[in-house]
């Protein structure tokens, strides 16, 4: 039965352990292994790694023996100049070690289960809201960043629940109400003005910049000259705040055959349009063909709008000065971007957020309601109003009851399923029904006393977290997670009817509401979400590289991002291999960025599919420019920082952080000395070898990608170098002269000896073993989808999983479906 709680969650629900007994004694034939290997560095004298073997006790849920095992197993300990022993003594030794750690991890499983409680976090808050509202008004603003756990900010260890969120639940619970019920009478319209109805309905003082370099052909505004949002094409202002469709019909004049490039945007503040957060959508536009471009976009107040603008035109100072002010006439044949019309479609889904809270009950203004309570006629003419009209500041539409306390059970009782994602048992739907009857005895007003209710609702640890039983997960828990991964929200009718059937937990039901759940456009928040943490390409727009980078544009930045995005959706539309992130002959280009890769014959700015030519060096994720630019500096790239970020993302090697005393090496931007020859010393230093062994191959093997994933063959400094330097044009940028330092080296060693020139070469290496590659990325999709790290007990399912993989060439799509259909997935 599930149990009534208060309407805010009070502290994070504690899980108890009961207490161990005392830990039994290492055997015999172990413990003689540990100390005739391990005891010299690790006994309660020297204590290395501060791990002293002698006061660990045979505690096996213990993290520190998972370390010893792994070290043991991968032939790092003991250290090479240390008494080894056989191979029979290691696989004695790791074959006990293993058995007892399953055992331990199995055993904790069971009782506690993988993922402890979890919560929410602000991406699953906001999306949850939107699609059980219908509404889009932003929600995760308001809540406190969630912290990330394994590269994820889906790990239920990492997010707590502080008073701040408590605080900022209520303040966002609210938000989303209000957005739900705007207090006027809102109905989604389409608004259409043409080009020429648009100028002439400007006031005289803002056609000064803009009359002498615009004509107007028929209806249609034509545009010979770029101009500041605020003084181009724009679509009709919004009535008031809420997601919007906008739509325009335009065509180029006078372009001799070239396309163009049409930029929607919206009017930001000035901090926003830096992070190029004003880009809606930027689209080809053929010449001689007319096309409606759409875009949607969230408005925020009716002084947010969206503007269009065109490229290849002059900025109209610059034709001013060419033309020594002379305006435009009709006769004028230079090119131009000509607007026939442009409308404005929305608020979208206005009326679903007060249906799913109020039903049918009608809305009156209070004023309304007030004079009919005390026996007067309604003799306004409210209906008639526009929903801009100031009376609904002051006398707001609210629901009216037939019955106030049948209405709230009613409604409460309905709406509580949705929200808590699961049947309500009479016990919990009582108690928040009697919290809205005892707001209505106490004298509040029906619209208020149901906003309280639904506050505590969206409130409510059954709302805010995902409250899981050991074990084998119920049909619910289980539509509940899956919507989660792929949908970051709470499960639709389809998925909570295989539920209420009990068939969800088939494997075929199971695997066809996973196909219907990824072909929705609701999956692509897992493209975005997942792609954005897994290659840390969400934070791309917060390192601004150095000056020094002049190539680096708004078109550029704006492009980066979305062939990664891109390139995830086509490998698991089509269900391509895992080791097509690694390395492919294809990837996702439009114009700007095929020119920053050096690859020709990429017209337009729309991405496309595009085999790579021979010798681009690019290739899967690691050559995308978007993670390139997020695994570096914005002045240097750093060979450890890549090589760490490829380890870790990619191969599934993540190295342990470097000890707190040693320095970070820093390139010489002067160009005297390269980072190679500064590294160098770690070869010597045995504190630094053990690791760096491992991160400066695949490191070293980037360092003919700069700071923006361009090909160099020399280092970029800001002045003249010391010795060798020379100026020269950027590769791909005629017309853009550089400082040239040294010379790029980018071959080196693999840890086992392996020897490449280049990062061809290296991703050869690395694909020799695919299913390292494999079981790195269902390790992090794991991760990602049930909201807890991999444990020891995990290992032997993820095996399972890469050979079920295996015998299906690698094709990621089997790989979403393995995971899910596994016992991590399907077991809290």
């Amino acid at each position: 039965m599930q149990t009534p709680l208060l309407t805010i969650v009070p502290a994070l629900i504690a899980l108890s352990v009961a207490a161990a007994s005392a830990a039994p004694a290492i055997p015999a034939a172990p413990r003689a292994l540990l100390d005739k290997y391990c005891a010299d560095c690790h006994d309660d004298t020297t204590a290395k790694a501060k791990l002293s073997l002698e006061r660990l006790p045979a505690d096996f849920r213990d993290p520190r023996w998972v370390r010893v095992h792994d070290k043991l197993a991968g032939g790092e300990m003991p250290p090479p100049k240390k008494p080894q022993p056989t191979p029979a003594e290691r696989a004695q030794l790791t074959q006990w070690l293993s058995q007892e750690l399953v055992t331990a991890s199995a055993a904790r499983q069971k009782s506690e289960g993988r993922v402890v409680l979890r919560r929410m976090n602000r991406t699953e808050y906001e999306h949850t809201l939107h699609d059980l509202l219908g509404i889009s008004v932003p929600l995760a603003q308001l809540l406190p960043e969630d912290n990330s756990i394994a590269g994820f900010d889906s790990v239920s260890t990492g997010l707590e629940t502080s008073a701040t969120h408590l605080v900022r639940y209520q303040t966002a619970a609210d938000a989303a109400l209000a957005a739900a019920l705007p207090g006027r009478p809102i109905k989604s319209i389409t608004v259409r003005h043409t080009g020429r109805a648009y100028l002439e309905g400007r006031l005289p003082v803002h056609r000064v910049g803009i009359d002498p370099y615009v004509r107007v052909a028929g209806d249609a505004l034509v545009l010979h000259a770029l101009v500041y949002g605020d003084m181009s094409m724009q679509a009709p202002r919004p009535p008031m705040a809420g997601r919007y469709r906008v739509r325009a019909s335009v065509h180029t004049v006078g372009m001799e055959g070239k396309s163009m490039r049409v930029t929607i945007a919206k009017r930001v503040d000035r901090f926003a349009v830096e992070k190029l957060q004003h880009l809606v959508d930027i689209v080809d536009l053929p010449a001689g063909q007319t096309r409606i471009i759409e875009a949607e976009a969230f408005l925020d107040s009716p002084g947010q709008f969206l503007y269009f603008e065109g490229s290849g035109l002059p900025f109209f100072v610059e034709m001013k000065k060419a033309r020594n002010g002379a305006p435009v006439g009709n006769d004028f044949a230079g090119p131009g971007l000509a607007f026939d019309w442009a409308e404005l479609e929305g608020p979208l889904g206005v009326e679903t957020g007060y249906q799913r809270l109020f039903g049918d009950l009608p809305q009156l203004p209070t004023r309304v309601v007030d004079d009919l309570a005390a026996g007067k006629p309604d003799n306004t003419k409210w209906r008639d109003l526009p929903p801009t009209d100031g009376q609904f500041a002051n006398w707001p539409l609210v629901p009216v009851p037939r019955e106030p306390k049948a209405d709230a059970n009613r409604l409460i009782r309905d709406f509580l399923p949705r929200a808590f994602r699961r049947p309500v048992d009479e016990e919990l739907a009582a108690h928040y029904v009697a919290l809205v009857h005892q707001q209505l005895d106490a004298g509040e007003k029906f619209p208020d006393a149901m906003r309280a209710g639904y506050r505590a609702i969206l409130c409510s640890p059954h709302f805010l977290y995902y409250l899981e039983k050991p074990g084998r997960l119920d049909a619910y828990d289980l539509a509940a997670r899956l919507a989660r991964f792929l949908w970051k929200t709470l499960p639709d009718e389809p998925l909570l009817a295989a539920a209420a059937q009990g068939k969800l937990t088939e494997p075929s039901v199971l695997r066809a509401q996973t196909e219907r759940m990824l072909a929705d456009p609701r999956a692509q928040r897992f493209t975005r979400d997942f792609t954005d943490q897994w290659l840390g390409v969400g934070k791309i727009l917060e390192m601004k590289p150095d000056p020094i980078y002049t190539e680096y544009d708004d078109l550029l930045a704006w492009s980066m991002p979305l062939e990664t995005r891109r390139f995830f959706e086509e490998v698991l539309t089509h269900d391509l291999p895992t080791t097509s992130f690694l390395t492919s002959d294809w990837t996702f280009l439009n114009e700007r960025l095929a020119q920053h890769y050096g690859i020709g014959g990429v017209d337009g700015i729309e991405l496309r599919r595009v085999t790579l030519p021979p010798g681009s060096h690019r290739g899967g994720v690691i050559t995308h420019a978007s993670v390139l630019k997020m695994s570096t500096n914005a002045t240097y790239t750093s060979p450890v920082k890549r090589g760490v970020w490829l380890l870790d993302r990619i191969i599934g090697k993540t190295p342990p952080p470097p000890p707190p005393d040693v320095k970070a090496a820093e390139p010489d931007i002067r160009g005297a000395t390269t980072i190679r020859e500064q590294l160098d010393k770690h070869k010597s230093e045995a504190v630094c070898a053990a690791c760096h062994m491992h991160i400066d191959p695949p490191g070293f093997a980037l360092e003919n990608f700069d700071v923006l994933g361009g090909w160099r063959e020399f280092y970029r400094v800001k002045t003249p170098p010391p010795t060798g330097g020379r100026r020269a044009d950027l590769v791909n940028y005629p017309g853009k002269p550089v400082w040239l330092a040294k010379a790029v080296d980018a071959q080196g060693e693999t840890d086992d000896g392996k020897p490449f020139t280049d990062i061809d070469e290296y991703k050869k290496l690395v694909l020799r073993d695919p299913d390292q590659l494999t079981r790195n990325l269902a390790e992090k999709l794991i991760i990602y989808s049930t909201g807890a790290t991999i444990q020891f007990a995990d290992r032997a399912v993820v095996e399972q999983i890469v050979r079920d993989v295996k015998a299906r060439q690698y094709g990621f799509r089997v790989l979403i479906h393995a995971i899910i259909q596994s016992p991590v997935f399907l077991n809290k």
